[in-house]
């Protein structure tokens, strides 16, 4: 019997899954790069004094850079000041702690309160984005110019959300969405990774959309795995803190899978959500202020899609969850089957499909796209 272990929070759990029982388990495979050739890329950055770094992820990885860079300006004299989306902002704090020798000494940052932007950064010498690139189901890919239009930019993010084809996820595709948010960068540096939990295995810079562009197109060469679809699967994010704090982060990974799954089956989402549902539109839904009924029509606010995606792929396959939300809210307000832990999903879904079923397992789903074999 294989033991598998998934990310559950900040903790692992086991799947003990029998090897008749299992599809096959899919994870990020792409290797990292030379420290050598990471070090001399972020070195490349110029820094200056009285420099604004923005950091638009909460990733080992982007923690990571943001201290090189920090580092690198502080070594010649100059003032650093980080910025970072206030929810991002613990994750991200979590994992400059972790990297600094002593923890009370990590690169201190401030929470992203301004409405624009260019106001923010007119009051700095230069301004640095930093990065990583991600799938989204609503832009295809995620990364510093998708981040910046869901932060800062409300009026491009509502229009962006109207120019999607249709209310299916489509992580991986690029199309009216992505072109907005692409058209919408503001100007300025940007470092844009490729990253897993094995190390960095990319790091582009330029401008916003050049380093963007760049990463993604890698990330779509490195991060795609094909696999047959299937009648379950069970999936979890890897092992980056701010993919499993609130429900709105985790579900971006379940988006990045749920077409593997034939109609009629059923797939199994790993998210503890120990900060909760993630505000926005979820928050608002459960909370009765938004009606089951003005979701397809509602303003745009932070999280909607994820709405218009439960309702329409409930119609053809059944979403699981286990996580730590009130039942009250999984299953009875967003209408998720909910499961008490890994091995109840397993048992309940070898019990609705037979013995004989053979379930796909996802980890790191949010940096791995599935693709159908045809």
């Amino acid at each position: 019997m294989p033991e598998i272990w998934l990310k559950y929070g900040a903790t692992d759990v086991v799947l003990d899954i029998r090897f008749e029982n299992l599809s096959t388990q899919v994870f990020s495979a792409f290797a990292p790069m030379p420290d050598e050739q990471a070090k001399a890329a972020i070195e490349s950055v110029p820094v200056t004094d009285n420099m604004l770094l923005v950091a638009l992820s909460s990733s080992r990885a982007t923690a990571r850079v943001a201290n090189s860079i920090a580092d690198a300006a502080k070594a010649k004299g100059f003032s650093v000041t980080v910025d970072v989306p206030a929810k991002m902002a613990g994750a991200l704090r979590a994992n400059l702690a972790s990297l600094a020798p002593d923890p009370q000494a990590a690169l201190s940052i401030n929470r992203i309160d301004y409405q624009s932007l260019a106001e923010r950064a007119a009051r700095f010498q230069s301004t640095v984005f930093v990065s990583q690139a991600g799938f989204d189901p609503l832009f295809g890919f995620s990364g510093a110019p998708t981040v910046l239009l869901r932060t800062v930019l409300p009026e491009k993010m509502a229009q962006a959300f109207l120019a999607r084809k249709d209310n299916v996820p489509a992580p991986g595709e690029q199309g009216e969405p992505l072109k907005i948010a692409a058209e919408s960068a503001p100007a300025g540096t940007a470092v844009e990774l490729v990253a897993n939990g094995s190390g960095i295995a990319g790091v582009h810079t330029g401008t916003v959309q050049e380093a963007f562009s760049k990463a993604a197109e890698q990330l779509k060469s490195v991060a795609a795995v094909e696999a047959e679809q299937v009648r379950s699967a069970i999936i979890s994010a890897s092992n980056d803190a701010g993919t499993h704090s609130t429900l709105s982060s985790a579900l971006y990974s379940l988006w990045n899978c749920a077409h593997i799954v034939r109609d009629g089956g059923s797939a199994v989402l790993l998210a503890e959500s120990r900060e909760g549902l993630g505000g926005g539109a979820l928050q608002a839904f459960v909370e009765g202020r938004l009606k089951p009924e003005q979701v397809a029509t509602a303003p745009y606010s932070d999280g909607l899609e994820h709405l218009l995606y439960i309702q329409e792929l409930k119609q053809k396959i059944d979403l699981g969850l286990v996580s730590s939300l009130p039942h009250y809210y999984a299953a009875g307000k967003l209408g998720l089957a909910t499961y008490a832990g890994a091995r109840d999903a397993l048992e309940k879904l070898l019990a609705r499909n037979g013995k004989g079923h053979k379930a796909l397992v996802v980890s790191d789903a949010d940096i791995t796209l599935l693709r159908t074999k045809v």
